[in-house]
């Protein structure tokens, strides 16, 4: 069994962080390298578990994308994806959304306690805040802020900016690098739905798992 790594040997930040979000009803556990996280996440998900993910390069740089397309979970994605049918196609995303396990990432953490995400529809938000049943949020050390204004300026100025370019979408951010929230709108716009993780009030639904790498936007 893939063991987090002990409080004695946590980073001075992950551990200061660890007693915020402990308070906030948020399991925190840490892994030096990402391939651990992987091999933790595939020891905590029992086989055959019905299952969904939060599209993230930090899921698939650190291999678990391709656990999930293994045929080890009853992975609900595929089906999302091959469906055409609009009406129907949106009916299994609001499925998706109560998915006995979530596994997905986040776009800023702030040393207060605050966990950001942005979504562009809103369904990866609405599994992570309520709709899932246990949820892991994996990131990288490079996503912890100093406060809550920090973790805003991250979200916006760089995980969405990049997130636009990786996409192809011809937001304002993508061509300036700057967030331009109020000249920005549908279709391209990616930063829909903003959902800030503030506490968690069902024990052991939510945990953060932090890995000592740089990973993601």
């Amino acid at each position: 069994m893939r063991s987090p790594a002990k409080e004695s040997a946590l980073p001075p930040q992950v551990l200061a962080l660890k007693a915020v979000l402990d308070r906030r009803g948020i399991e925190l556990v840490y892994f030096a390298t990402g391939a651990e996280a992987c091999q933790y996440l595939v020891e905590q998900i029992p086989l055959g578990a019905q299952i969904m993910n939060g599209s993230s390069e930090t899921i698939k740089s650190i291999g678990f994308d391709a656990v999930l397309n293994s045929g080890r979970y009853d992975f609900l994605r595929p089906a999302i994806v091959a469906m055409n049918n609009t009406p129907e196609r949106l009916k299994l995303r609001q499925l998706s959304t109560t998915a006995d396990y979530i596994v997905g990432g986040v776009n800023a953490i702030s040393l207060t306690g605050e966990i950001l995400c942005v979504d562009g529809g809103g369904n990866r938000v609405a599994s992570y805040a309520y709709g899932g049943g246990k949820v892991f949020l994996v990131a990288g050390v490079n996503k912890i802020t100093p406060n809550l204004q920090a973790a805003f300026e991250r979200m916006r100025n760089r995980a969405g900016v990049e997130e636009c370019r990786h996409l192809g979408r011809k937001t304002p951010c993508a061509e300036t690098g700057v967030c331009s929230t109020y000249e920005c709108h549908a279709p391209e716009r990616q930063c829909g739905k903003v959902l800030i993780i503030e506490n968690e009030k069902i024990d052991g639904r939510m945990t953060l798992v932090l890995i000592g790498e740089t990973l993601g936007y």
